[in-house]
């Protein structure tokens, strides 16, 4: 059993799994706790400006190198020179530890805050922002990218691991290049700027309702459960 088709292809290619069965169940979530709320409030709630489109990148250690802030660092840079305006209308948000050090560098605006544990303050933060980016450079299936889609927010990511399996590109998020900084950017700003937002938003909704929810999952496995034992009673016929 893997949780993200990605992985349970990477099953089938090892040499002491090609003979059984793999199958890819991903992790539930619950949609009933994660869910869209005002967002103007959540702001407000996080001290985060109204004002400005924020984007987010959370890592338990923002300078872990494989979260790879580094080409968001880079592709906020292109940004800021390519539309000035974002130095006015656009902040990102770090966060996680050290967070201040892995930006010291930044064209936008940066708003560092210590890592999150509490549910309530993580999904008020999910809330407030406007995109969720992830340039990371290996991945199963992130439960960060499901949060914050299951809040109403667009992704951004890398085309890596199971995260195109939860981004549907140009329908509610964007994938980019591996390792391309400048087309992590052209996702920022299609998200932010281009697209229509509120289509995203719902369309990202209703994907992690369909895929990921608790009760979307629990027939996953119980339907795996059912082949099983018609499996074991041909078996034994």
């Amino acid at each position: 059993m893997a949780c993200s088709r990605w992985l349970a292809d990477q099953a089938r290619q090892s040499q002491l799994l090609r003979d059984l069965h793999v199958c890819a169940i991903p992790n539930p979530i619950d949609t009933r706790v994660f869910a869209p709320k005002n967002k103007v409030e959540c702001a407000e709630l996080m001290s985060l400006p109204a004002n400005k489109r924020l984007i987010l990148f959370a890592a338990q250690r923002a300078t872990n190198v494989n979260k790879g802030l580094a080409y968001l660092v880079e592709a906020c840079n292109m940004l800021a020179q390519q539309y000035p305006d974002m130095k006015d209308n656009t902040a990102l948000v770090v966060l996680g530890g050290k967070a201040n050090q892995a930006v010291a560098e930044l064209a936008l605006p940066v708003i560092p805050i210590d890592y999150v544990s509490d549910i309530a303050t993580l999904i008020a933060l999910y809330n407030a922002v406007h995109a969720f980016v992830l340039p990371s450079l290996s991945e199963n299936l992130p439960n960060t990218i499901m949060e914050a889609m299951a809040c109403g927010v667009p992704c951004v990511g890398f085309n890596v691991g199971g995260i195109p399996e939860e981004i549907d590109h140009r329908r509610n998020g964007y994938v980019a290049r591996y390792r391309d900084a400048a087309d992590l950017a052209k996702g920022i700003h299609w998200v932010l700027f281009e697209a229509d937002y509120d289509q995203l938003a719902t369309q990202a909704v209703k994907k992690v309702q369909a895929n990921y929810s608790q009760q979307t999952v629990a027939l996953q496995y119980i339907e795996v459960y059912n082949q099983a034992l018609a499996l074991k009673n041909v078996c034994y016929d």
